[in-house]
């Protein structure tokens, strides 16, 4: 009698511990999701007046130089104000499929002084393509910059040209969202501390680079979707990035009509 109350004893424990078991196990992918999950919604922004963020439609009688559904656009919030917290961030632009074989970057201060200027050699391929301030150039805290990057499509009638204009600002952190950033290890949840403090160019950026970094990631790719989906921009969402573009020497090919396209 001891021996089949002990052996019934071992059943039941034995089906306690199974039916405990699968619980857990039903639990832990919860809970290890739960444990990596990130929100890369980027906050509303509020109009501020910026111009748009995608170029305009093509002048009737005029050849464009750009193919395909959507336009020349940048990267940017809806309000087209790219906030940032580096001296030298990094802007992003949807590239069309397009004949030009160089594009022009122009950054002006407040008081449409110029205080940067670049051509870049183009491949053609439709894309991401991004660009970074240089070390030369030093926004500064506070202070808002506006930006022009036009697609050459005529050397000799600027007017053919393709461009987009917005805003830049640089800001800074808080205490508490320093203290935040310190203690995300992930770069994913680096770029989500971004997000909340309203910084765009840094939480696009660390985005753009872990998709580079890691293509096939569906983790990564999800949240890419997410943030450009945030800020109306799922048409360019499953764009894929462009390997170009370089600062070209063909500066001194392209002369300085463009700054007359600026309004």
């Amino acid at each position: 009698m001891g021996c089949q109350k002990s052996v019934s004893s071992w059943g039941a424990l034995s089906v306690a511990l199974f039916v405990e078991f699968l619980t857990f196990s039903s639990l832990t992918p919860q809970l290890r999701a739960q444990s990596l999950e990130v929100s890369l919604t980027f906050p509303p922004t509020a109009n501020r007046g910026a111009p748009a963020r995608t170029a305009g439609g093509g002048t009737r009688g005029l050849r464009t130089c750009v193919k395909g559904n959507i336009p020349l656009t940048a990267l940017a919030p809806s309000n087209n104000v790219g906030t940032t917290v580096s001296a030298n961030p990094t802007l992003f632009w949807y590239v069309p499929q397009t004949d030009a074989k160089f594009a022009q970057f122009v950054v002006s201060d407040n008081q449409d002084n110029e205080i940067y200027q670049t051509t870049l050699a183009l491949n053609g391929t439709p894309g991401v393509v991004k660009l970074s301030i240089p070390a030369t150039v030093s926004l500064e805290p506070g202070k808002e910059y506006r930006w022009y990057f036009g697609l050459i499509c005529n050397r000799v009638h600027r007017s053919e040209d393709k461009f987009v204009e917005g805003v830049i600002e640089r800001t800074e952190l808080s205490s508490e969202q320093k203290t935040k950033l310190a203690q995300a290890t992930e770069p994913l949840k680096q770029a989500e501390v971004y997000a909340g403090a309203k910084v765009w160019q840094e939480t696009l950026t660390i985005l753009a680079q872990l998709r580079h970094d890691r293509p096939n990631d569906s983790d990564i790719t999800e949240a890419w979707e997410e943030l450009l989906k945030s800020v109306q921009l799922e048409a360019i969402a499953t764009e894929p990035l462009s390997e170009c573009c370089q600062a070209d020497s063909a500066d001194s090919m392209v002369d300085s009509q463009f700054k007359g396209l600026k309004g």
